[in-house]
């Protein structure tokens, strides 16, 4: 079921995936709308916004009457260098990572949390608030927001390695298939910089990131901000011709 809060742009990546995995080339036909938008859940005006975003790219041909083909154009997606492991990240940057968990409990969601895991706004999420230091200096502060749909819990979240997907992909005995994350810059807030040990307004990386399940469900939401002086994110351009 595809999730409201980014509807347009999951069906889009649904679409994108769905020709890469299935190794379709120029005229190689779609499925029909109304099959899509049976197995997202989504309605067919929604699906043609979507196709149209997707012709205007270059990316796939309607032909009326007949049905939606690849173009001869190739898929260009980004993504976080092979999401490394906040751990490797610092690491890769010479130091030693360690982590810190600042407490773990059941809230009420915030609007995004709720639109963006596709619950009602009276479930219970459970909120992880995490640092990562390098060298016991912290840079990256995160807050994991985790689905109703995870029960499982970490025996002792103050041992906790990180490693968000291994603990999902466990937890749910189901394979993960994307993580979307919206980076920006950022001016560090007052409730954030007593963990980061930063002045208020300082310039960090902020990261909006979801990880979703193989059947397009978000299972978390987290808010991540990155001491940029640091920290570096490497984005990787992938380039994929059929």
């Amino acid at each position: 079921m595809i999730n409201t809060g980014t509807r347009l742009q999951q069906v889009k990546t649904h679409l994108l995936n769905y020709i890469s995995q299935n190794k379709l080339k120029r005229n190689d036909q779609l499925p029909s709308e109304a099959s899509i938008a049976k197995t997202l859940g989504v309605s067919r005006n929604t699906l043609r916004e979507a196709y149209i975003s997707l012709e205007n790219e270059g990316i796939i041909m309607r032909r009326h009457g007949v049905g939606t083909f690849v173009a001869n154009s190739p898929l260009i997606r980004d993504s976080l260098n092979d999401f490394a492991p906040f751990a490797q990240i610092i690491k890769d940057g010479g130091y030693t990572p360690s982590f810190k968990t600042i407490s773990v409990e059941r809230i009420t969601p915030p609007v995004d949390v709720y639109k963006t895991l596709n619950i009602s706004p009276a479930d219970q999420v459970r909120r992880i608030k995490r640092i990562v230091l390098a060298d016991e200096k912290p840079v990256i502060y995160i807050e994991d927001y985790l689905s109703p749909l995870v029960q499982a819990e970490v025996p002792d979240w103050s041992q906790f390695n990180g490693k968000m997907v291994d603990f999902l992909a466990a937890a749910l005995n189901t394979r993960l298939q994307q993580i979307q994350s919206n980076i920006r810059a950022a001016a560090l807030s007052s409730q954030i910089s007593q963990y980061l040990e930063k002045e208020v307004g300082t310039p960090v990386l902020s990261v909006r990131s979801t990880i979703y399940t193989v059947d397009n469900q978000a299972v978390s939401y987290s808010q991540i901000y990155f001491e940029s002086d640091i920290v570096e994110l490497n984005i990787v351009r992938m380039i994929r011709t059929h």
